[in-house]
């Protein structure tokens, strides 16, 4: 049964249609709705080609990528991978940046697009709180995001699973009189899903983006002698620019900046605090060249390493 769903989806004009946009005329990266949505339609359907890679792309509408069987790899903002398996469900609101990695041939993928009018039913716009309320509501009222996307395993909701597995495979027929079906269907599958949003694993991009800083951080003092933006690039699997870009962000600093700060911070310790040469400090906090340091040094206190410690004798 699942291959005679797979050929049959695979194989229809409107799955052509989309892969064709992605392929030839995918120069802005922002996929419009009314280029993946049916004229006349609040929502429209697609199976994910095997063999393809799905560049990095933002979407005017929401999207829901359920995994029928097998699994698919999701990039989610150019930074977080999210491995969907068989009967995971991914939400996607307004405006998030993903890519999709290949999937392969026994891989059976199903995106529904839905128009932001699906949600202006007074049930879905509820301020109750719970998780989807609120990324259902920031994908419509262009409000602060909470979630960046939302992660359910179906597995473990089975009523939405069945409402989800009934629509495709009702969706697939196309016959006539069916879409007014599968839209009350997918309002069902929403208000099932509300019921259960506690159990969808959430994104939150800001506290996402506050690890990384910290982190950061605290790399550089632990690691200050040696430290460097590619090291902790890759010890963090993020990108240099992205790191770079949220440090300068949260710090009003680069990281480099950061770094000589946390150096020079050390070395007035030392020089407050020990008869340490000042030469061996430079070395103990990771500078090589003497003249540089004194330069840095004295753009940061105003004095000369020498003056900094004669002026700290008796203080400590």
């Amino acid at each position: 049964m699942k291959k005679e769903l797979l050929k049959r989806l695979r194989d229809s004009s409107h799955a052509t249609s989309i892969l064709q946009h992605y392929k030839n005329d995918y120069k802005d990266k922002v996929v419009d709705k009314n280029i993946v949505i049916r004229p006349g339609k609040l929502m429209d359907m697609y199976c994910q080609p095997c063999n393809i890679a799905i560049s990095n792309h933002t979407h005017n509408y929401v999207e829901l990528v359920y995994m029928y069987s097998g699994s698919t790899v999701h990039v989610i903002n150019g930074t977080r991978r999210l491995a969907l398996g068989t009967n995971d469900l991914l939400l996607l609101r307004e405006g998030t940046s993903h890519a999709i990695e290949p999937a392969g041939e026994e891989d059976l993928a199903i995106h529904f697009f839905l128009m932001p009018e699906f949600f202006s039913h007074p049930a879905f716009m509820g301020e109750c709180g719970d998780i989807l309320h609120r990324f259902i509501g920031t994908s419509t009222k262009n409000k602060e995001p909470q979630a960046e996307y939302l992660h359910f395993h179906l597995s473990e909701m089975l009523p939405a699973k069945n409402l989800l597995e009934n629509m495709i495979w009702s969706h697939a027929e196309e016959k006539e009189g069916r879409q007014e079906i599968n839209q009350a269907t997918m309002g069902i599958l929403i208000m099932e899903l509300l019921h259960d949003a506690g159990k969808a694993e959430t994104h939150d991009m800001l506290q996402y983006e506050e690890e990384i800083v910290l982190t950061a951080y605290k790399y550089l003092e632990n690691n200050y002698t040696c430290a460097t933006l590619d090291q902790f690039s890759t010890l963090s699997m993020q990108p240099s620019y992205y790191v770079s870009r949220l440090f300068k962000r949260y710090y009003k600093m680069t990281f480099t900046e950061c770094l000589q700060l946390i150096r020079l911070n050390r070395a007035a310790g030392y020089l407050s605090s020990t008869t340490m040469p000042v030469e061996e400090i430079i070395v103990e906090i990771g500078y090589e060249n003497s003249s540089y340091f004194h330069r840095l040094f004295k753009q940061k206190y105003g004095i000369t390493p020498k003056q900094f410690r004669d002026s700290s004798k008796g203080k400590f």
